[in-house]
């Protein structure tokens, strides 16, 4: 199953499978060690504990980590989110003093640009796909940027913060799009789930009097990992998913753009 596939499904729905099947293999386990009679005797309990605790507190630490970083990320792509739609609103301002038809022209194309991402190509890149027009508009819309021939001293000052203004666009939509689609690795998801099952399955093989309380705090140890990689899950890949950086900033410059053409 593809990664993607995670990201179409319901936040809800994502969090009760991975408890359900972290819940079944801590029940399972402590079934098969019983059964099995793979648990400790009582007398090695306290040596064995240390142990655990070693792997638990090790594990802890490096799924901590893991969940900053994973976080630091959700933050940067926010943050590159909120730099393009302010320079495309800068931008948009600017052309504001450029002759006509050019400026009429040129705002149309911001204008279309900041539409397409709200509309299509956020949605598309949601559901893991890309949308080919958001490209073609902004390569048309550099394109025009660069190739304006100014008139006057005015225009070339303005034609000079266009040029600036364009460029940190693209710099932050690449940014954006980049960071957004990517995610951990498959090592480090790898080291994730295997460093789950070890620490659970260590708990698992404690031998403890009752089998209803042994089996109650197991199933809350593989709850609590299932939480974590839940959230691991639902902030990686920034703008996939339910839990995805919003285009509040894009909106906001829609709204600013549409007011301001009606108000002329």
């Amino acid at each position: 199953m593809s990664i993607q596939m995670l990201y179409v499904l319901p936040l809800r729905l994502l969090a009760f499978l991975l408890v359900a099947v972290s819940v079944v293999f801590a029940v399972g386990g402590v079934t098969v060690a019983r059964r099995r009679g793979w648990q400790v005797h009582p007398d090695d309990n306290t040596a064995a504990g240390f142990i655990h605790a070693f792997i638990g507190v090790l594990y802890a630490v490096a799924l901590g980590l893991i969940v900053v970083m994973v976080q630091g990320e959700y933050g940067d792509v926010e943050n590159a989110a909120v730099r393009e739609a302010s320079a495309a609103s800068d931008l948009y301002r600017t052309m504001d003093g450029i002759r006509e038809p050019a400026r009429t022209q040129l705002q149309t194309e911001v204008s279309g640009y900041v539409d397409l991402v709200v509309k299509e190509e956020w949605p598309a890149i949601r559901r893991g796909d890309d949308s080919p027009r958001t490209w073609y508009a902004i390569d048309d819309l550099a394109r025009h940027i660069t190739r304006f021939d100014p008139a006057t001293p005015r225009e070339e000052n303005l034609h000079s913060d266009m040029l600036e203004d364009v460029h940190g666009l693209l710099d932050a939509r690449r940014e954006r799009i980049h960071m957004g689609q990517d995610g951990i690795g498959g090592v480090t998801w790898t080291v994730i789930v295997l460093g789950a099952a070890i620490t659970l399955g260590f708990a698992c093989l404690f031998q403890m009097r009752s089998r209803r309380a042994q089996l109650v705090m197991t199933s809350l140890m593989a709850t609590m990992f299932a939480l974590m990689m839940f959230l691991i899950i639902a902030m990686d890949h920034p703008l996939w998913g339910d839990l995805s950086v919003d285009p509040g900033a894009f909106v906001s410059v829609q709204q600013n753009i549409h007011r301001v053409h009606e108000g002329r």
